[in-house]
């Protein structure tokens, strides 16, 4: 308005509250005070008056009321942490493939030519979805009135609107987030995010986390998440950065500090990151704030993230070629989970990793490692590492690696159980809790799949009674439940050496193999990996790699067809191992199914369709003549078909290293079966 010679009437900061109506002008009036109007924008008319110039249009209408909801649904939270749990189950045995329905190739494109380099930041634009930037409303009424709520909650928790106050300043501060001037909440299109806060006590830094809710909308209207493209996922699969996590003799961990919020927002989407404010909770006045940078909680974030690591990652690789490739393949979101062979190699690598994300603006922090010799390096070249004090020994919170706690000084792998012992002291037997705590259970690489197995049969016992969400266990299922809780705690005592080629150097071996044994019951099946490598002395190791079990389906199925599906399922996590590891390995695979060998060692098309089709899979992803047949006591992945208790496992030489004779060279290994015609 300023900009084209028209004064308001009225004080543009009326727009941020309600006003009491003092004259209203009938119909058979109006144009008697009408002299004529400009537009301005598609939803806003500057209409000239006797009185002076005023605004019409589109705005949202306000209440004087404030009626604040705040419903936390049980059931989706739990489907949420069910869904999650599934889809770790799922690493490594399905296909990473997923069709999104986008053309990834040109939103990559299109990133790669507005990507910008200002004032020492990478500057993006949101990915829009074609068309749809012009059909979103502001969304103005619904973050106005759920900050109006929020407004309440800070008035009966003065700490709580303290902690958030200085969240927010140092937004402003930083630069993070910036002041609307009355110029731009006129003339600019526009979207508002609520807020709300998240409080972490078991964080020593950061406890109050902003979220903000990118997919709010008005009733009939679109949210900002859905005019955005989602965008490709570039980051590596979860299960291959954890199997890689357990490849090198040495190890180190990072993160980038405020992530998100070092890489900029084009100027023109700033306006779609609107947001309120109260300086003053005593005052009426609001104070609507957007974001400069990109923020956690819109779809896409994670994708502009990768997509402007990979950016920077790329153009440095004629530099830095060794260590570009390397970080291209190590960061999931902000976490950076590498390693070396040597502390030589690591200290090079981390050094120059320091200096390339630098120059892109970014800090890496927090830097943790399984080697002395690595953290004394690192001091003399100006990187510190992270001096943990809440570490477990202290009552404080285990660090973790990507979700697995990790003890750096003795490089294991452990399991903390402590908030779920909580968890399981404050619930009750019913289905929907048993789902609960399932959900919270993190083991993607199956470390725990024998004991894990156990609550899962429970479950599906649970589905074929029948029985309703929330009533009691009958007492057959509820003593199995209790049982199954009494041994949770006994997980403490499974610990899992991180590097997986026990005490030796890569340089060492000579050879490496892929032990891959299925078994199944009538309630479950499953597949167990073990890496086993020769040394040039003769010296042969094996260690557990990873696994996956299944129950069986309601549908009844013959135990011959139970373990074929046990060996679909070896065949296609070796087959995904075996793209993670660094090394050549040789796939051999292990049955105690005479039955299952035959056919697999046959020709598919001349078994019926279920056979076939498994059949068909297994000869593809597996060479035929590395099926061989074991004597079922000495197969480990028998206790994924009928589960152990927590303490049964954290000793099992079985389970952890294989049978025996795996550990010798191959003539000790089990004879193999000539099987005739069945």
């Amino acid at each position: 308005m300023e900009k084209r010679g028209l004064a308001l009437t009225f004080d543009v900061e009326d727009l941020s509250r309600n006003c009491q109506i003092s004259l209203l002008v009938g119909a058979d009036y109006y144009w008697d005070l009408v002299k004529g109007f400009q537009r301005l924008n598609s939803s806003l008319v500057a209409v000239e008056t006797v009185l002076g110039w005023s605004l019409q249009g589109r705005c949202d209408e306000l209440t004087e009321s404030i009626l604040v909801n705040f419903v936390i649904s049980e059931r989706e939270l739990v489907s949420a942490e069910v869904r999650r749990f599934w889809e770790l189950e799922s690493l490594g045995i399905r296909g990473d493939g997923i069709d999104t329905g986008l053309n990834e190739q040109d939103i990559l494109k299109e990133f790669d030519e507005s990507i910008q380099f200002v004032d020492n930041r990478y500057c993006v634009k949101l990915p829009w979805k074609e068309g749809m930037q012009e059909k979103l409303g502001t969304n103005r009424q619904v973050a106005l009135r759920r900050f109006n709520g929020l407004v309440e909650r800070f008035k009966r928790d003065p700490e709580l609107y303290r902690e958030y106050g200085e969240v927010i300043n140092g937004y402003l501060e930083e630069g993070i987030v910036e002041r609307c001037t009355s110029e731009r909440l006129a003339d600019e299109s526009s979207f508002y995010l609520p807020h709300h806060a998240v409080v972490r006590d078991d964080k020593v830094s950061s406890r109050l986390r902003i979220v903000f809710d990118g997919a709010s909308h008005a009733e009939g209207q679109y949210s900002l998440n859905d005019c955005l493209n989602t965008g490709p996922n570039l980051y590596p699969n979860l299960f291959e950065l954890l199997i890689k996590f357990r490849e090198n003799a040495v190890t180190y961990i990072a993160d980038i500090r405020q992530a998100f919020l070092l890489i900029l927002i084009d100027a023109e989407d700033r306006p779609f990151t609107r947001f309120f404010w109260k300086e003053d909770l005593n005052s009426d006045k609001l104070t609507v704030l957007n974001f400069t940078r990109v923020l956690f909680g819109l779809t896409p974030s994670p994708y502009l993230l990768a997509a402007t690591l990979k950016y920077h990652f790329e153009k440095n690789i004629d530099l830095f070629p060794e260590t570009c490739e390397s970080l291209l393949k190590s960061f999931w979101v902000d976490d950076l989970v590498g390693g070396a062979d040597d502390v030589e190699q690591a200290l090079k690598t981390t050094t120059e990793s320091v200096k390339i994300l630098k120059d892109a603006g970014m800090i890496l922090r927090k830097w943790q490692t399984n080697s002395k010799e690595l953290r004394e390096d690192w001091k003399k070249v100006g990187i510190e590492p992270h001096e943990d004090k809440t570490t477990l020994a202290r009552g404080g919170v285990p660090t973790k690696v990507l979700g697995l706690a990790w003890d750096p000084d003795k490089d294991i792998i452990f399991f903390d159980v402590s908030k779920l012992m909580n968890i399981l002291a404050s619930g009750c037997s019913t289905k929907r809790f048993l789902l609960q705590i399932l959900g919270r259970i993190f083991d993607p690489i199956g470390f725990l799949g024998p004991f894990i197995v156990s609550l899962k049969l429970i479950l599906q016992e649970l589905w074929a009674a029948d029985i309703d969400w929330d009533d009691k266990l009958p007492s057959s299922l509820d003593y199995k439940w209790q049982l199954w809780c009494s041994e949770l705690k006994d997980l403490h005592c499974v610990k899992i050496p991180r590097y997986y080629l026990s005490d030796f150097d890569l340089c060492e071996f000579i050879s490496f193999d892929v032990h891959s044994f299925s078994d199944a019951s009538l309630a479950a099946y499953g597949t167990v990996l073990y890496l086993r490598g020769v040394t040039r002395n003769g010296k042969i190791i094996v260690n557990f790699l990873c696994s996956k079990s299944r129950v069986a389906p309601l549908k009844s199925l013959t135990l011959p067809r139970l373990e074929l599906l046990g060996c679909l399922l070896s065949a296609r996590l070796a087959e995904q191992v075996s793209k993670c590891l660094k090394f050549e390995a040789s796939c051999y695979f292990w049955t105690d199914s005479s039955i299952c060998t035959y056919w697999i060692k046959g020709k598919a098309d001349d078994y019926k369709p279920f056979v076939k089709n498994r059949v068909k899979e297994i000869q593809r992803l597996s060479e035929r003549g590395n099926w061989s047949h074991c004597p079922g006591k000495e197969n480990p992945a028998d206790l994924l078909s009928r589960g152990i208790p927590a303490s049964n496992l954290a000793k099992s030489s079985l389970w952890w290293h294989g049978p025996p004779w795996l550990s010798k060279p191959s003539e000790f290994w089990p004879c193999k079966i000539v099987l005739k015609s069945l």
